[in-house]
């Protein structure tokens, strides 16, 4: 794992500087939140950990079903 600290305004580039697969950009911190703004081409599918892990959930539930 990697961890950075960042400023408002700051940026994070994520794969090849040259042809950044995306930017991960800080927007404004207020207390203990973070704004973060992404980047990335539309097919690059970008979810809070706790929505992926509910839909990965729905995805093993469902292949459960179909055997």
């Amino acid at each position: 794992m990697l961890a950075l600290t960042r400023r408002v305004g700051e940026e994070v580039v994520i794969g090849d500087p040259q042809s950044p697969l995306g930017i991960l950009r800080v927007v404004e911190i207020h207390g203990d939140k973070v704004r973060l703004s992404f980047d990335f081409p539309r097919e690059v599918k970008i979810n809070r950990r706790e929505l992926a892990e509910q839909k990965a959930k729905q995805a093993r539930e469902q292949g459960a079903q179909a055997d």
